[in-house]
């Protein structure tokens, strides 16, 4: 097992660009300030699921023996800002790169069953096929948020076995039922109300665009907490009793010290939904490089510079920082 829980990554901490109201602000401003687009431009197509269901994928071939599998989180898509500069940073850097789509997020799928936070047998099989497509390089795998639960399940096992070589996860829930809680609380709530009719818009434009999709009906309010859609929908397409036993079954917190494959973790002390001190009692494993930043919001990390009014992205440098480790590692 590679110890890189004693591993000093030398980085500079992200000061907050706004020093007020950190968490939301860094939370508001890291999305709201644009993205580039991708670099270069992908190629398409479909990784088949053991289920027969699909996940819809963008990959580009690069020249070094490093694949980035980039996996989005809840409410987002291969397009969403952090893939793009994430993808575009190991596209400079000659890596392969695969998007993911998860289930559902582009077309209905074909099973009625959705992407949650327990769908590390979906990262194993995009982990297999990109195996396939680029067989002489290592796999990095790169989960954001939700997706970093996703990985999290992966890496201790619980759901899925095949590893990557490495590991990268930036903001993800450790517990999910304290993350639902934190989500409705406050002004958290926007960010919960957002997330809902995300996924309400999903779920009713599936059911009206394909009359074969055999969907769980849900009576879907105007307005309600996310965990509300996890109550009546995402919980009985997947096979969980209710909410609360998707979160108990797909929270990763009492296994994190099972996990063997180099990993990097994330996050920061004002993430708004987020309890930090998940991440404070957690049992790590050696094998994982855990850090939190004071500062950074949930996946924001905007940060200023010396020039007045300048900022610049505190999560891609901490990526970059990661990518050239692994190179060297």
């Amino acid at each position: 097992m590679m110890r890189l829980g004693e591993l000093d990554l030398n980085l500079k901490p992200c000061e907050p660009y706004l020093k007020f109201w950190t968490g939301h602000s860094q939370t508001l401003i890291g999305h709201l300030i644009p993205s580039d687009d991708l670099f270069f431009r992908p190629e398409t197509t479909t990784i088949d699921l053991s289920d027969g269901d699909q996940l819809f994928v963008s990959f580009y071939q690069g020249s070094q023996p490093f694949t980035l599998s980039l996996y989005h989180g809840l409410g987002g898509s291969a397009q969403a800002d952090y893939m793009r500069r994430s993808a575009n940073i190991a596209f400079q850097m000659g890596w392969n790169v695969v998007l993911v789509n998860h289930r559902g997020v582009v077309q209905p799928t074909a099973t009625g069953k959705t992407y949650h936070s327990g769908r590390g047998e979906d990262a194993e099989t995009v982990l297999r096929w990109a195996r396939q497509r680029f067989s002489q390089s290592k796999q990095v795998a790169l989960g954001f948020s939700m997706s970093g639960s996703i990985l999290l399940n992966l890496l201790t096992r619980q759901h899925g076995q095949e590893q990557p070589d490495f590991a990268v996860v930036v903001n993800a829930p450790l517990n999910l039922d304290s993350a639902s809680q934190l989500l409705s609380t406050g002004f958290s709530k926007i960010y919960d109300y957002r997330f809902y009719l995300m996924l309400k818009k999903m779920i009713l434009d599936f059911q009206t665009e394909s009359s074969a999709v055999k969907l769980p009906l849900a009576h879907l309010p105007v307005l309600a907490p996310t965990r509300y859609i996890d109550e009546v929908y995402t919980s009985k397409a997947n096979g969980f009793f209710n909410a609360l036993d998707y979160y108990q079954r797909c929270s990763t917190w009492k296994y994190l010290d099972q996990i063997q494959t180099p990993t990097f973790v994330l996050t920061a002390a004002d993430d708004p939904f987020i309890d930090v001190q998940d991440y404070h009692r957690a049992r790590w494993s050696h094998a994982v490089n855990l850090t939190v930043q004071q500062y950074g919001g949930h996946m924001g990390y905007y940060a200023k510079q010396t020039r007045p009014w300048a900022g610049f992205r505190w999560l891609d440098y901490y990526l970059r920082t990661i990518f050239q480790k692994i190179v060297e590692l």
